[in-house]
């Protein structure tokens, strides 16, 4: 973040956006009128010290946020997983967010040399004429290049993901319309998953899903340079495809799949640690059932009430990012910054930090630590 002196119009629109809220909610929540709002973020007038202290407490960003620039994420495209559900605002959120995870991110990397970015050479055509047989073999060059077979299930993808230069994070979002984003920034690609209380194996889908986006799609320069239409037949199905062979590579899966029986998928599951419906598509795309049989078994999904939760859902262990609290960690053992000092460099809300570090933030001073009590005997 770069210095400013005063108070920045641009970060008060970002800050807004971040949380959700439009002119007139922010208005209303803070107690001023929204022509005020409007001319503090168009720069007309600079909020007195009150004014700004109701906005800064329902915003719940710290003052220096306000003083500083965030420079935006203009070059390479921004990729959102369920794009066609994600309404605007949500994609506007979560694209502030990016930019405050980048900042983390490079605050970070000055004190410590995160993992060198080792992804198969990027995709550069335009995304009509990418072919599936092109993304299978993306799918099994990553196999390949993170030191895995054709055979084998994916283990600890976020881990693997992370250990080979990607960075990955949380944030505090929860909106069923949308569960990832990612782009490429600078020379690093980014993935940020939204808080869904989503299940293991769809977090697995939805990563591979974003590296597909990471792999595929460097040619793209806009999403908005293309129909919905477009997005969702062509790109965001590229994308389901590579996650696909990347999760379950064909011939393997193939060979595990002794039967089509829904007892039978339930084992699969525990094994390449996809869901049931995943599963079936693959099934199916691999000329192993036909219409008939895919509709049967996806009538006996919904019967089951299974469309929206599997069995085992509760039983797989969700994945997390651990990369930025390592690094956050490391910096802080080693005294190389004081924490506090490291915590207020941020400028950003205590939530959205512990979110994407994933670390408590407050409450872990030596002088904040609860006082030790004995019984008196």
């Amino acid at each position: 973040m770069l210095e400013r002196k005063g108070f920045n119009p641009r970060q008060l629109t970002s800050a807004r956006i971040a949380r959700g809220m439009s002119m007139k909610d922010l208005a209303e929540s803070a107690g001023v009128s929204r022509q005020m709002i409007s001319n503090y973020e168009s720069g007309k007038t600079v909020p007195k010290a009150d004014n700004l202290l109701k906005i800064t407490s329902v915003l719940k960003f710290p003052r220096s946020f306000f003083g500083v620039d965030v420079p935006e994420l203009n070059a390479g495209a921004t990729f959102f997983r369920s794009q066609s559900a994600a309404t605007k605002k949500i994609r506007d959120m979560q694209k502030e967010r990016l930019k405050y995870f980048f900042e983390v991110y490079k605050r970070l990397s000055t004190y410590v040399n995160l993992p060198q970015v080792n992804l198969p050479e990027l995709v550069e055509k335009d995304v009509y004429e990418i072919t599936e047989e092109e993304i299978v073999e993306k799918a099994m060059e990553l196999r390949k290049i993170w030191g895995m077979d054709i055979v084998s299930p994916v283990g600890h993808l976020i881990r693997l993901a992370e250990k080979n230069g990607v960075v990955i994070a949380e944030t505090t979002i929860s909106d069923k319309k949308l569960d990832a984003v990612s782009r490429w920034i600078v020379d690093r690609p980014f993935i940020m998953l939204t808080d869904n209380d989503e299940s293991a194996v769809r977090r697995r889908f939805n990563v591979a899903h974003e590296l597909g986006h990471l792999i595929l799609h460097n040619a793209v320069e806009s999403i908005h340079d293309y129909s919905s239409q477009d997005l969702n037949n062509v790109i965001e199905k590229q994308a389901n495809l590579f996650a696909s062979h990347f999760l379950l590579p064909s011939e393997a899966f193939s060979e595990s799949l002794l039967s089509t029986s829904l007892e039978y998928y339930k084992d699969l599951k525990r094994h390449w640690k996809v869901s049931i419906q995943a599963m079936i598509f693959k099934t199916y795309a691999l000329d192993l059932i036909n219409d008939d049989q895919k509709l049967y078994l996806n009538k006996k999904i919904s019967w089951n009430k299974w469309k929206t939760k599997e069995p085992y859902d509760d039983e797989i262990p969700v994945e997390k990012p651990s990369l930025m609290k390592q690094v956050y960690q490391m910096i802080i053992e080693n005294d190389v910054i004081p924490r506090n000092e490291l915590n207020n460099s941020f400028r950003l809300p205590v939530d959205e930090l512990e979110k994407m570090i994933g670390v408590r933030i407050l409450g872990t001073d030596e002088g904040d630590q609860a006082p030790v009590l004995r019984l008196i005997r």
